[in-house]
């Protein structure tokens, strides 16, 4: 019986991650190709077999962060005081679910075999989106709407509301498989990183590694997100200095940190200063594309409960009050505060915010560290991947659902993974 389930094992874990990963980071293709009953099903299944799995395997809770299990339990105790009690019920077996996929993923695979499964999932999920407009642009010669509908009528009140625009070929923004520019880009972004690690380190062939780069390059090119390409600039700026370090005594690590957060201070306050100058360069209006108003609409509602906020939701839900109307860009609504810093605050109130952060920082030493004091390559992608998400989710409120969640819960797990063992 043991052997049995050992081979079980073997080949369901990897099955699971490409699944569970494709679906997290690819998760409006099944809703609008199979609706959200298929997509319920298909995130059932998911979910099912990522607690047998974690049963079977017996996780060391030792090895999860405890803030972590400190945010879950307060998003719990928010069903307490909630607006909406019920949808925080549901949004909590949720975040617990999405919690669990990237628990199994920290405890089922190394660094390297988790590098191998990410990078051959957003490989496939970015040669499917450069087919999906190739289809759109050249032979439908039209937007495609989802074949699950997400509103009403018969046709999209909005282009937003398309699978795709078919904008190959006009020079606007792609949407690709995802049905969205600024995920698409978040996983174009992902293809850039992983790609070149696996380029250094020759993982891969020389063949495959080039050919994956361009793919990811030119797909960021056409999804144009601004709040990506800040992010990128973020993990360029953390990879050079983690380059440099590599291997120095702890004096002159130190005195090199020291420089680059000066460094990083400097650009920051001058990108701020002339923002409206730098947004105009890359072609986004002053207030990141409406970006300003909303975060205004969320810090009034912040103001009126600081402290415990509204309660957990994740995504806003359509028709829910205090969300309802309350970010509208171009008479499109938006279900995000488009920052998933002031989201939590608005939603687990400042406490929420606090254990957020505390344990971003916690994460980040912690892949610091594996980054500098390994000498093997295919060991600089967390850090990359985790810097990226965090500076991405300024624009964004990815981290709270799906592949944001995902990734943060692996990078955090896996990080105090390495730091016990270094502890031995």
């Amino acid at each position: 019986m043991s052997t049995l389930w050992q081979r079980l094992n073997f080949r369901a874990a990897p099955i699971l991650a490409y699944v569970g990963l494709y679906t997290v980071l690819a998760g409006d293709s099944l809703r609008y190709l199979v609706g959200w009953v298929g997509w319920g099903v298909v995130a059932g299944l998911i979910a099912i077999s990522t607690g047998l799995l974690l049963f079977r395997n017996r996780v060391n809770w030792r090895t999860v962060p405890p803030l972590l299990l400190a945010f879950l339990a307060l998003i719990a105790a928010s069903t307490i005081w909630s607006n909406y009690p019920s949808f925080t019920a549901l949004a909590l077996l949720s975040q617990l679910a999405t919690t669990a996929f990237g628990l199994f993923l920290a405890t089922a695979f190394n660094w390297q075999e988790l590098l191998r499964v990410l990078a051959n999932s957003v490989r496939a999920i970015l040669a499917a989106s450069m087919v999906f407009e190739v289809i759109a642009a050249v032979i439908v010669q039209g937007p495609i709407a989802p074949i699950f509908k997400n509103y009403t009528g018969d046709t999209p009140p909005s282009g937003a509301f398309y699978w795709t625009q078919a904008h190959l070929l006009t020079g606007q923004r792609i949407q690709g498989i995802v049905g969205n520019s600024n995920i698409l880009a978040f996983v174009a972004m992902l293809g850039l990183l992983v790609f070149g690690v696996e380029f250094v380190s020759k993982t891969v062939s020389r063949k495959l590694s080039v050919t994956s780069l361009t793919l990811a390059a030119i797909t960021l090119a056409l999804a144009k997100s601004a709040g990506i390409g800040f992010a990128i600039v973020a993990v360029g700026v953390s990879v050079t200095v983690a380059w440099v370090v590599r291997g120095k005594n702890r004096d002159e690590r130190h005195r090199l940190y020291r420089f680059a957060w000066t460094g990083a201070g400097v650009v920051m306050f001058f990108v701020l200063l002339y923002r409206a100058e730098v947004f105009q360069f890359i072609g986004k209006s002053p207030d990141m594309s409406g970006r300003a108003g909303i975060w205004q609409s969320v810090f009034g509602l912040i103001q009126l409960r600081p402290l415990q906020g509204w309660g957990w939701i994740s995504y806003w839900v359509p028709g829910l009050v205090p969300f309802e109307n309350l970010a509208v860009v171009n008479g499109v609504p938006y279900y995000q505060a488009h920052n998933a810093y002031l989201d939590v605050w608005l939603q687990l109130g400042i406490f929420g915010l606090l254990l957020l952060i505390t344990l971003i920082a916690l994460t980040f030493v912690r892949l610091w560290r594996v980054a500098v004091r390994s000498n093997d390559l295919t060991q600089l992608w967390p850090i990359m991947v985790f810097v990226g998400i965090v500076v991405q989710n300024l624009t964004e409120s990815r981290l709270l659902l799906e592949s944001g969640w995902v990734l943060f819960v692996l990078l955090a797990v896996k990080a105090r993974t390495s730091s016990i063992s270094e502890l031995g």
